[in-house]
């Protein structure tokens, strides 16, 4: 009786292959794994310290991410668009080596690796890596 239940529904078939495939590139690896991507908001006086060096009243740390003494932060300003700051130490005390603002299509992916590498050097790859995939992939998440 099963084989005929079976048989009146053939999308079960491929309702099963959709969220198996579904579960099973949930699970795949991201460039950012080994990021550590947990928020900076909680650092006394690193909203302050950015707000100093970008010259304006207030920062909200919206993203942030690390690997090794490297950091990339996702500010806003409230002046202007929302940017990552890329730092080569601690961000309150240095000032960042570059910034990146806007948008980037998925297909720009190698190229914004490329721009993390070439404006910001010495920057880990992974987390070159991470920053691009995140702007183009996962800005939404």
């Amino acid at each position: 009786m099963s084989d005929r239940k079976a048989m009146h529904r053939p999308w079960a078939g491929t309702l099963a292959w959709l969220l198996l495939s579904a579960c099973l590139s949930s699970a795949q690896a991201s460039p950012c794994d080994g990021v550590d991507r947990a928020a900076a908001a909680g650092e006394p006086g690193l909203a302050g310290a950015i707000a100093k060096q970008l010259n304006v009243r207030k920062v909200d740390l919206l993203e942030s991410f690390r690997d090794g003494r490297w950091r990339i932060l996702y500010v806003d300003t409230h002046v202007a668009d929302e940017a990552f700051l890329f730092y080569a130490g601690d961000p309150a005390s240095g000032r960042y080596v570059t910034l990146w603002s806007g948008g980037a299509a998925p297909n720009e992916e190698g190229s914004i690796d490329a721009w993390a590498k070439a404006n910001a050097p010495g920057i880990p790859d992974r987390l070159a890596a991470c920053f691009a995939w995140h702007v183009t992939r996962d800005r939404d998440r």
